[in-house]
């Protein structure tokens, strides 16, 4: 079935308060942030490396005069729950009024689940988005009142001013997802050194994610309304010129443009757009990658795209060809009007995949040692997606997909 090329113009825009501060000693403006929230003990969350191996922590404390309280360290990737409630029962014990995270997407994403904790004080279970076998999941309404959020870049991350959350889970699930409005940050910094202090390897590995985020959302240009073109266009340009400058010397201008390009991929979402679940193509490859990534440690959310993306291309991109001619363009590919739709999806998937190793990244996950076997798990997981399978919209393609997951972890 092919995709209309009719631009949508009936959607539902919204605008959230938030302020940007860029550059050289951005963070130069906290304590002003702070102050104008009323925020007198502030709670600093964010991971080992971080507070161990820079001065962030340090220098946010005497930036800070006094406004802050503590530190909680110890959020790793993935923001495994445990974590998440041992920050929000260090809150508690200082008595914090407000939270500044300093890190990439773990801990912003980490952060706003730990307000959610306080605000609501309940389980986490409870307040997490319920899925139903053969149902759409709902998302549950998180009504308490959430103390400010502060979030410090050390690496560009689209989660920098989202409502969403997900975080690990070691039970059924193996991850919880919540949304919360009021856990939009009041304020984001993109401060040159915060920004420094992130090795060039994580840089890239964050950055990654805008990146396959700027190229997918191009498959829906057409289809999208108005303002969220313009989002889409600039991010994928912003994302394309930037990203290969990231680990050269004084590579400043690239991280903060990419954080740019994050912060468009959510307006995009604020004004309608649904890029998490903009076509099926992006669906298929985003909730296989979160799959792996919540239930195998060491495989990183990046990499799961690098590697899904291609795979669900060859899988199905004869379902919706004119997404996929329209990712293939992006990349620069000319492609005649005569292609059949499956030699079509081969083509393009073959050049997302030269484009992603060209980057550095591989295109499969064959040294992992995961058994195409688990597939079958992997696929149920994957369906457990709320934003890339709200409607259960990728239900009807379980079997092409589950087949492409194998094809992934192990060669045929």
């Amino acid at each position: 079935m092919h995709q209309s090329k009719a631009v949508t113009h009936t959607f539902p825009p919204r605008a959230y308060p938030l302020r940007v501060h860029a550059g050289a000693d951005a963070l130069a403006a906290l304590p002003m942030e702070l102050q104008r929230a009323g925020a007198s003990r502030a709670l600093i969350v964010c991971g080992r490396s971080v507070h161990e191996r820079t001065d962030l922590t340090q220098r946010i404390g005497t930036l800070a005069g006094g406004r802050v309280a503590g530190i909680y360290s110890r959020i790793s990737e993935g923001a495994p729950a445990e974590s998440i409630e041992e920050a929000a029962a260090k809150a508690r014990e200082v008595g914090a009024d407000a939270l500044i995270a300093v890190g990439a997407g773990s801990v912003i994403k980490g952060a706003r689940v730990v307000a959610m904790l306080l605000g609501e004080n309940r389980p986490l279970v409870e307040m997490a988005t319920v899925h139903r076998d053969d149902a759409p999941a709902v998302s549950q309404r998180l009504e308490a009142p959430k103390m400010p959020i502060f979030n410090v870049l050390t690496s560009p991350s689209s989660a920098q001013n989202r409502g969403g959350s997900a975080v690990r889970y070691r039970g059924d699930a193996h991850h919880l997802e919540f949304f919360d409005p009021k856990t939009r940050p009041q304020a984001v910094f993109w401060d040159s050194h915060a920004l420094a202090t992130a090795p060039s390897t994580l840089a890239r590995s964050t950055s990654f994610e805008i990146y396959w985020w700027g190229l997918m959302c191009m498959g829906a240009l057409e289809t999208t309304n108005p303002l969220a073109q313009a989002s889409r266009r600039h991010a994928w340009h912003l994302a394309r010129q930037s990203y290969p400058r990231l680990g050269r010397e004084g590579d400043a201008a690239a991280r903060i443009d990419l954080c740019a390009a994050g912060l468009l991929q959510n307006r995009d979402e604020e004004d309608g757009g649904r890029p998490w679940s903009c076509h099926l193509l992006a669906r298929a490859a985003y909730a296989s990658a979160v799959a792996v990534f919540n239930h195998y440690d060491g495989i990183t959310q990046p990499r799961g795209y690098a590697a899904f993306a291609p795979a669900m291309i060859r899988a199905l991109g004869a379902c919706v060809p004119d997404v996929t001619r329209a990712l293939g363009e992006a990349l620069g590919m000319m492609l005649p009007d005569g292609s059949g739709d499956a030699e079509l999806a081969e083509r393009v998937a073959a050049r997302v995949a030269r484009d992603f190793q060209g980057q550095g990244w591989r295109t499969d996950l064959h040294d992992r040692g995961i058994p195409a076997a688990d597939a079958p798990m992997l696929i149920a997981l994957a369906l457990r997606n709320y934003n890339a399978n709200h409607d259960r919209l990728l239900d009807a393609h379980r079997e092409a997909m589950q087949t492409a997951i194998a094809a992934t972890l192990a060669p045929q």
